[in-house]
């Protein structure tokens, strides 16, 4: 958001205001009652939440409940952990909201989350992991963005050690025309694929782990291989389901596509003059619900579509197509998609065997 192609967030306020608040949540409730939704998520982000202080995120969760209501509504919240002291735990765990925390992995993967003053924060963020720990149920999991020189193994092993039931890992942000590190331009589907190659040392160790945490990216390509159908944004063809309410109250697409080139997120809508129904009719939503349809021949034809789906949309990005290409990270996600078929291929084979043995 702060360092990529998108500076709209200098234009914006700090922070919410109790009027946007409630407007976003007549919006959400208006939108869930039509369509018949039984429960809705809203989730926190920012920048750092915490950064306004911890009465301002109790003054949003009781607006949005009171608001929503009697939709029910699940709370979560993005957070560096940086800021949580003992007593924000435990107001926090007092919400009944879901907090989860950005790590990279140990203090070498996070030498790059530095405070105002160049120093790490790594040690920070364990200290608000350890006060939230003491309230079970609080985190929701940590959220890790892959750097190709963190050692897989350091990764989940520290994310495990300090408690997390759950980890997901993210590809960083790229496009074909600001390409992730380690890339190169070849759109070839089997190019060399230094992310891919990375993913598959993380699953051998996570598919060794007979007390696993869970891992999202790796449970959503098994889900949708075993034939499941939906997943989160960045895989299947499944219809989103995310929208983004900035702090002024815009509704916009989905965050992550707003680093592509200034104004990418814009709709044009805002919770006090327009419904978010609306925002169906946008293109840069039509173009998320109408699957295969929204890709190029090249994603069509590819034996893993229904798992890859094309990536993350926002990762299709060049100025002469649009978002209508494949994924930067089309070799990748081939390569992590095949090398897990074939291991649930394998391990299913070797169910099979041992169940035919016992029935003889």
């Amino acid at each position: 958001m702060y360092n990529l192609g998108d500076d709209s967030w200098k234009a914006a306020p700090a922070e919410l205001s109790d009027e946007l608040i409630d407007a976003a949540a007549d919006r959400i409730r208006e939108h869930a009652q039509r369509h018949g939704l039984r429960s809705v998520a809203v989730s926190i982000h920012g920048g750092e939440p915490l950064l306004r202080g911890i009465s301002k995120v109790e003054n949003f969760a009781a607006r949005i409940r009171s608001g929503i209501a009697p939709v029910r509504v699940e709370i979560s919240m993005q957070t560096n952990a940086t800021l949580v002291t003992e007593a924000v735990a435990e107001r926090l765990a007092a919400l009944d909201i879901h907090v989860g925390v950005s790590l990279d992995g140990g203090e070498e993967a996070n030498s790059h989350r530095l405070d105002l003053g160049g120093k790490s924060s790594f040690n920070r963020v364990v200290r608000g992991i350890s006060h939230m720990a003491e309230f079970p149920g609080l985190i929701q999991g940590a959220l890790a963005v892959i750097d190709l020189v963190n050692d897989p193994g350091d990764v989940y092993g520290t994310i495990k050690r300090l408690g997390f039931t759950s980890l997901d890992v993210l590809l960083p942000h790229g496009t074909w025309e600001a390409l992730p590190v380690g890339k190169g331009a070849d759109r070839n589907p089997d190019a060399p694929a230094p992310y891919g190659d990375w993913l598959i040392e993380l699953y051998k160790i996570w598919s060794a782990d007979e007390s696993r945490t869970r891992l999202r990216l790796f449970d959503d390509i098994i889900h949708l291989l075993l034939g499941g159908e939906y997943s989160f944004e960045s895989l299947g063809l499944a219809p989103a389901q995310l929208v983004t309410i900035e702090s002024n109250g815009d509704i916009e697409l989905v965050d992550s596509i707003g680093f592509t080139y200034e104004g990418a997120a814009t709709t044009g809508a805002n919770v006090l003059t327009n419904e978010l129904d609306e925002i169906l009719e946008h293109p840069g939503v039509v173009c998320r619900q109408i699957g295969a349809s929204a890709l190029p021949t090249i994603c069509q034809e590819c034996p893993v579509l229904d798992v890859c789906g094309g990536g993350l949309i926002s990762h299709r990005w060049d100025s002469s197509r649009g978002f209508k290409n494949q994924t930067v990270y089309c070799s990748d996600m081939k390569k992590i998609i095949a090398f897990i078929d074939a291991d649930i291929g394998r391990r299913t084979r070797r169910v099979a065997a041992a169940g035919a043995g016992a029935s003889v």
